[in-house]
């Protein structure tokens, strides 16, 4: 007991804790002002459940296979595992209440219980480990967990948002594995001892810009209470977004009106500028040591390897500098209202009974579409579709409009879901999709010409 409260010890839980304090406060005030301390403790009671029940999994799994390879315990029971672990923490927080929340705030609360769960998780790991490579997992490992931890509470809320398909399942799975993969290669190269300066800003920086995009992309979906309003499902709302804003293009074009220019990265303000000059400056005096100093590096700590002095002092500061430069940078207002220059469409014969009609779409998502239609159609109604795109036609394909909505322009606006989509359609449709986005990169340079 008295080596639990060692010297060293101590300085480690305060290291954690004052690790987690700075990322919690930098993204406490980076997009998420008004949080509820009520709120606050039930997360950190969540983090405590989310950790417990990864500690229970570990251990069964390691009492099937008691001596594990190192790539087991990355991606089983570090990656798998414990986001599991955090996910089924957030859905349960959020599941019985979802309504009252929006996607933004299943990121901030999932931040706090990713925050909890990592500090719980470093202060169980410290006792077998020594003092530099404890602050070194500290100080890398609890950030990941945080942010993490708020990518799967966006993901769950998108979930909870979503409509009953099984396709909201296999999106939830698809999302998460980023947050698993990254989790595991950390792991991994802290396992193997090997590649911990190349794999440490890798990680944190990947999950760092998935989160800031994740973010923006937030702030313009609608909260739950909203969505229940409408009757619509997050996806449903997604797509209406993309309709409006390719409609919006055509009536730009009608009416030779220029589309309004809205940039993707917005300027940092001089606060983020200060800070990130504060973390740059001791990174290059200790890089500048350490190529032209090397021998008081190893005198004034000499308990430290040479790697991880470059990585803690080094590029650790340099990670910090870069996530307060491009915190906040990406403009949410981007994914709205940006109008393309030329945007991909595709053609759509309804059949009901007797009657046909034709429409266009511009996006199908979890084969789901929204078309303009003539007149207003009864919920459930079945249909067969023959959607083109291009030339090609893909004919027979079965399915039911979701709801149909009278406009306020007096025109109808239906949200069609497909039975079943061919695969040979949706390869064509995103090589498509993706060929037109990449023109519509060049297309304002070549009108401007």
């Amino acid at each position: 007991m008295a080596e639990f409260f060692s010297y060293s010890n101590l300085i480690i839980v305060l290291i954690n804790v004052i690790t987690l304090g700075f990322y919690y406060t930098f993204y406490r005030f980076h997009f998420y002002r008004q949080a509820e301390p009520f709120l606050h403790y039930t997360a950190l009671s969540f983090s405590i459940f989310s950790a417990g029940v990864a500690l229970g999994c570990q251990a069964f799994l390691l009492d099937l296979n008691p001596y594990p390879s190192n790539e087991f315990k990355a991606l089983i029971l570090s990656g798998l595992v414990e986001e599991s672990s955090k996910m089924l923490g957030v859905y349960l927080f959020f599941r019985k209440n979802q309504d009252e929340f929006s996607v933004t705030d299943g990121i901030f609360y999932g931040l706090v219980l990713g925050g909890g769960f990592g500090l719980l998780e470093n202060i169980l790991y410290f006792i077998d480990t020594g003092l530099w490579s404890q602050v070194l997992r500290s100080i890398t490992a609890l950030p990941i967990h945080m942010i993490n931890g708020g990518l799967m509470g966006a993901f769950t809320m998108v979930f909870l948002f979503s409509g009953k398909e099984i396709s909201r399942v296999i999106r939830l799975i698809r999302a998460s594995s980023l947050c698993i993969s990254v989790h595991a290669l950390y792991n991994y190269s802290l396992f193997e001892d090997n590649g911990i300066a190349f794999v440490l800003p890798f990680s944190i920086l990947t999950l760092f810009f998935a989160l800031e995009l994740t973010i923006a992309k937030s702030r313009i979906l609608l909260p739950g209470y909203v969505l229940k309003l409408l009757s619509i499902t997050v996806e449903e709302y997604e797509i209406m977004s993309q309709h409006n804003r390719h409609e919006g293009w055509i009536q730009n074009v009608q009416k030779h009106v220029d589309g309004k220019s809205i940039k993707l990265l917005q300027i940092p303000n001089w606060r983020h500028s200060t800070v990130t000059a504060f973390f740059l400056l001791p990174a290059f005096v200790s890089f500048s040591t350490f190529l032209y100093s090397p021998d008081l590096v190893a005198s004034t700590f000499p308990d430290l390897e040479v790697r991880d002095f470059f990585v803690l002092f080094v590029i650790y500061p340099f990670v910090l500098a870069f996530m307060f430069f491009f915190g906040g940078i990406l403009n949410p207002y981007f994914f709205r209202d940006r109008m393309l220059e030329v945007p991909l469409f595709g053609s759509a014969d309804i059949a009901v009974e007797s009657t046909e009609e034709n429409s266009t779409f511009f996006l199908i998502h979890l084969r789901k579409f929204y078309v303009p239609v003539s007149r207003e159609y009864d919920k459930g109604t079945k249909v067969m579709f023959s959607l083109w795109i291009g030339i090609e036609n893909y004919e027979g394909l079965a399915g039911q409009i979701l709801w149909c909505k009278n406009n306020e322009d007096g025109t109808y606006g239906a949200m069609c879901l497909l039975d079943k989509i061919p695969w040979r359609f949706i390869l064509r449709w995103h090589y498509v999709r993706y060929r037109q986005n990449f023109r519509n990169l060049f297309i304002r340079k070549s009108l401007k010409s």
